[in-house]
């Protein structure tokens, strides 16, 4: 059965965004489970879904840590795609469809390994919460999460589900999303004098940030994430070729860690773009702007913090990643959490996206032994 959940703040490809269809059907499955469910609309028609499992056997129930299962509903879009996006097939032990592994297939064995828990004796006994939260809109902008946090959630830990191949992720640089504007006026393209061409204000930014924004972010080093870096995705100036274009706008993508935060950063960004027109001759200010698309932080736990430590025994090792995710924002308001999942996240967005189904169902069992641990201590 078809259940898209493209995220509409991207790139749909003709598919049906939103995460609804999605959400509902997640939560019979928990309700059918025997969770407290709550769906809550951040969005129209796009919720977050919240299933709490109590503990079974702590005097108060207060007491009980609680530990968060934390998968994102939305994917990316489905333009350019080389597969059917929603029918999944299996060939070859893949199996194929958007989402598969980002994070519908380390949701799913999330799911069955939660599952399989609850349904065994021993769940009467747990002496731990278990909360499974699934956010809708994580590829853009977190925005499910940072709704999550400001209603009040915290937990003890959280396990953001992603493909990590089994591979505990206990950081993540932070990412800045900026785009820098720039106003000119139009005129015929063959009296180029009379006009103001947005284009060439936008260049002495430009060539700042190749040659001294980006080098001095890679510079900036920090001993788990490395450097911070800064990258040129958009550049969009004009509509025909014999207009001179008006306005013109640059899209930049920048990376941050804890020793080059984002503040720092969209400093500089600023200095830059002063720095850029001072030169053009215009005086600061005069024609360029600066707009924040995205702002969300760094994050980075000790490799011997305790619940890492706990997740590692089941884990194929542990390592860093330059990508956000949702366990940015959980951190950032109070719950340790870490990124993990099975799947590879060279698959994230592709093409002909895939997750292996051994792998999936190796995530099952190790998830199902991480929680049947926890649960018994």
């Amino acid at each position: 059965m078809k259940r898209p959940s493209v995220s509409p703040e991207g790139e749909a490809g003709g598919s049906e965004p939103g995460e609804r269809a999605m959400a509902d059907y997640l939560a019979g499955l928990l309700r059918g489970l025997g969770g407290e469910v709550s769906v809550v609309e951040v969005q129209p028609g796009r919720p977050n879904v919240v299933g709490r499992f109590p503990a079974g056997t702590m005097p108060d129930d207060n007491a009980a840590p609680v530990i968060a299962l934390v998968p994102h509903l939305d994917t990316v879009g489905v333009g350019g795609m080389t597969i059917p996006p929603f029918a999944p097939a299996v060939r070859g032990g893949k199996i194929f469809g958007r989402g598969a592994t980002d994070t519908k297939g380390p949701m799913a064995a999330a799911l069955w390994a939660l599952a399989r828990w609850l349904r065994s004796p021993a769940a009467g006994h747990s002496r731990v919460t278990w909360v499974f939260a699934a956010t809708m809109g994580e590829e853009e902008m977190s925005t499910g999460a940072a709704a999550l946090c400001k209603a009040g959630f915290r937990a003890n830990f959280a396990v953001v589900l992603e493909p990590t191949d089994l591979r505990i992720v206990r950081a993540e640089k932070g990412v800045l999303r900026v785009w820098v504007e720039a106003a000119g006026r139009a005129c015929h393209g063959a009296t180029p004098e009379r006009g103001d061409n947005a284009v060439y204000k936008l260049l002495p930014f430009l060539r700042a940030c190749q040659e001294e924004l980006a080098p001095a972010l890679a510079a900036a080093r920090h001993p788990d994430l490395g450097g911070a870096s800064l990258n040129v995705g958009v550049v969009r100036g004009g509509n025909e070729l014999n207009i001179v274009p008006d306005a013109c706008r640059a899209g930049l993508d920048i990376r941050t860690h804890p020793g080059m935060p984002n503040a720092e950063i969209l400093a500089r960004v600023r200095a830059a773009v002063a720095a850029s027109e001072m030169g053009g001759g215009k005086g600061p200010g005069s024609s360029l702007s600066v707009r924040v698309h995205r702002d969300g932080p760094p994050f980075v736990l000790a490799e011997n913090h305790p619940w890492v430590r706990r997740l590692a025994v089941h884990a194929k090792g542990v390592e860093v990643a330059p990508w956000f995710s949702d366990a940015n924002v959980l951190n950032a308001n109070g719950t340790p959490a870490v990124a993990f999942g099975p799947g590879a996240i060279a698959q994230a967005h592709t093409k002909d996206e895939f997750i292996e189904s051994a792998a999936l169902e190796e995530g099952a069992r190790v998830l199902e032994e991480f929680i049947d641990s926890i649960s018994r201590q």
